[in-house]
């Protein structure tokens, strides 16, 4: 398996300190598609990824490189022609718009994960841009048909979906996945992991970094390699557990998916600090290790996804609330909930959580706006919420 540290393309650009891990992973977080392109570009196979449920690992094994797709907005010009207005989330026609466009060109593949209803019609959508228009410059699309729902006939088809992945990875690179390829992409994935966890450990009880610097550090773990990812995060958390801890009300958003940091900005900027999200891009983007001793690695691997990485739509609802269930009382003073005016997933599970958020007696609030446009109103709810919480709650 190539090592991803062999290139780096952004090293001659030097758009950050060097020396400064933080700025560096912050650089890339808001530079996504810099170190994919880069490496593309020198000749190494990028295969994009539109959420975080695909096994990174297993593209990783196959000699390719795994990156999230990120785009800014979607507002290319061509998407009113194929997209309905007031449908899709702002990523998901982000991404479609920047896949007909041909900006994903430099992709191998790009690897769409049937998370949520907003992949798998973005997925159905490209394909039909590609049979009514053969002429556009799309990159190839591929649909990993993993069932969020927990039964044993989706444990059973998504296992079989995963070894069918494997297949088309190797035959899109020509590398056989072997064990000892496997192995090596756990352990650098599982180092990732880690240093994420230690990183989500300064921020809950006794906060040494702001959920806007957080939110940076984490997501930039689905844009980089993880072997270097790793690497800048541990030398991150050292820098930040020296700092004093920071005062301000502690709050954790629910909610839409968050990949910018708009709305972490607007709270803190009212003195609070955001010290978790429910979100794969924050709080919940390590999980646990996969077993890398376990005598199936590809099942392993799996069930790394299946069982311990956050869906949008996860089935039943005890297994989708777990986690916000137990953070919630875990050192917070109030909860956020995102629901943008696009937003047509995270609203069925907000009715269900605020009523236990009021049996549990945790103050909540409710953002209805696109956090890169808060009204005035909206700023002045925010700031009567943050100064009615009792702090240590």
């Amino acid at each position: 398996m190539p090592s991803s540290n062999s290139t780096k393309p952004d090293s001659m650009m030097k758009p950050y300190d060097e020396n400064d891990p933080i700025e560096r992973l912050t650089w890339h977080y808001e530079n996504p598609s810099a170190q994919s392109r880069g490496l593309a570009d020198q000749g190494l196979p990028v295969v994009g990824v539109t959420s975080n449920t695909v096994p990174w690992e297993l593209i990783r094994a196959a000699g390719a490189y795994p990156c999230v797709i990120n785009p800014g907005d979607g507002k290319q010009e061509d998407i009113h022609r194929f997209m309905e207005e007031g449908v899709f989330e702002e990523r998901t026609r982000a991404i479609f718009g920047a896949a007909i466009s041909g900006d994903l060109q430099y992709l191998k593949l790009l690897l769409i994960p049937r998370t949520s209803e907003q992949e798998y019609k973005l997925y159905l959508y490209l394909r039909e841009v590609a049979r009514r228009e053969p002429g556009r410059r799309l990159p190839p699309v591929y649909l990993y048909d993993m069932l969020h729902s927990r039964s044993s006939e989706s444990y059973s088809y998504g296992l079989e979906r995963t070894q069918v992945l494997r297949q088309r990875l190797e035959s899109l690179t020509g590398i056989p996945i072997s064990e000892g390829s496997l192995r090596q992409a756990i352990e650098e994935s599982n180092r990732a992991r880690k240093a994420i966890r230690s990183l989500l450990s300064l921020r809950l009880q006794e906060p040494r970094m702001t959920g806007t610097e957080a939110l940076a550090l984490t997501g930039a773990s689905f844009l980089i390699s993880r072997d270097e990812y790793a690497q800048l995060a541990e030398r991150a958390v050292k820098m930040i557990s020296e700092r004093e801890s920071l005062a301000g009300k502690r709050l954790m958003i629910s909610g839409a998916s968050l990949n910018h940091r708009s709305l972490h900005q607007v709270l803190e900027e009212h003195g609070a600090v955001v010290v978790a999200e429910d979100d794969w891009w924050g709080s919940r983007s390590a999980g646990g290790d996969i077993d890398v001793d376990s005598g199936d690695l590809l099942k392993a691997i799996f069930e790394k996804y299946y069982l311990d990485t956050p869906s949008p739509r996860l089935f039943p609802f005890e297994a989708a609330d777990a986690w916000f269930q137990r953070e919630s009382l875990n050192g917070v003073d109030g909860i956020i909930f995102y629901l943008p005016p696009e937003d047509c997933v995270a609203g069925w599970d907000y009715p269900r959580r605020r009523k236990y958020l009021d049996e549990k007696g945790i103050p909540h609030m409710l953002v209805r706006e696109d956090a890169k446009s808060i009204s005035e109103e909206c700023h002045k709810q925010i700031e009567t919420f943050i100064c009615s919480l009792s702090q240590g709650r």
